[in-house]
């Protein structure tokens, strides 16, 4: 089943007073390419995150942006350092009676005293269980964006079909009139040179007359190129069914088909092949454009 490389998912949960967002945006390219961004603390997830990631997306660049919002810590502490205080106030009384000081300590006087009070944090959670719990809605956003690619790919499908099957429509108009192009220049040749001969009395040469009827033949054969074009149609289709990442076959391809149908349009002798060989290249131009979506 196609599956298109452009596409969006999002997951949005919230768990205490953590709020989590991912967001995946998938947009052509060549290769595989998932960039991750994410908040500066939990860069350590960054390789799970693009690991998970790929399992979803077979070709394609993905960004992948993580936003964590709120605090991990549900209360603050205050704690006073009974040992710093005393020796505080210890030098206080000192330095009362060396210099005959009556400037008595309050305890708010004591409190400003570097390393008498200090706070201490409490986790909500422990870092393992968001890591959990954060690559799990990673998962979800990417199951969303996997579903949205694979919609965009059945629209895919079905018009790569639909145009697959006017150029086999017009391939076999072009393999029945195939053979009526040497026909038909015979005729032509035999009716001038009777023409010229009932100008300027000569007896026509049959001998020469088939020679050059050969050599037409000969020139502007397109059997092959048919027979090859025929093949790359059914291996289209049949890279239509597959499973895995077929957009870079579909384009090889493509180009073979475009290729064969040049050398058609070139060769054969034949107005009307002329004009399917043209359908078929403006047919085949208008896949190529829809094929650079596939993944």
């Amino acid at each position: 089943m196609v599956r298109s490389m452009t596409g969006y998912g999002r997951k949005d949960d919230i768990r205490g007073s953590l709020r989590l967002t991912v967001e995946l945006r998938a947009v052509n390219h060549r290769f595989q390419e998932i960039l991750v961004r994410l908040p500066k603390n939990w860069s350590m997830l960054e390789d799970q995150i693009r690991k998970q990631v790929a399992m979803y997306v077979r070709r394609g660049r993905v960004d992948v942006t993580i936003s964590l919002e709120g605090s991990a810590t549900i209360s603050s502490n205050v704690a006073i350092d009974w040992s710093i205080a005393e020796q505080f106030l210890q030098l206080s009384r000192e330095m009362d009676q060396r210099f005959s000081l009556e400037t008595p300590l309050t305890a708010k006087d004591l409190l400003l005293f570097p390393g008498v009070i200090h706070t201490n944090e409490t986790e909500e959670v422990d870092r393992e269980e968001v890591a959990t719990w954060l690559l799990a809605v990673v998962n979800t956003a990417a199951e969303d964006l996997l579903s949205m690619k694979m919609v965009e790919g059945e629209g895919l499908q079905a018009d790569l079909i639909h145009r697959l099957l006017s150029v086999q429509k017009w391939l076999e108009e072009v393999r029945f009139l195939a053979p009526s192009g040497t026909q038909e220049y015979h005729n032509r040749l035999h009716q001038r040179l009777s023409e010229w001969a009932a100008q300027v009395p000569f007896e026509l040469d049959q001998q020469r007359l088939v020679q050059e009827v050969v050599f037409f033949a000969e020139k502007s054969d397109i059997s092959e190129e048919i027979t090859r074009l025929t093949s790359h149609c059914n291996q289209f289709s049949q890279q239509l069914e597959k499973e895995e990442a077929v957009g870079r076959k579909l384009d090889f391809l493509l180009q073979e088909m475009n290729r064969e149908a040049n050398t058609i349009a070139s060769k054969a002798n034949h107005l009307r092949i002329q004009h399917l060989a043209v359908e078929i290249k403006t047919e085949l131009e208008k896949m190529r454009e829809q094929v650079q979506n596939v993944e």
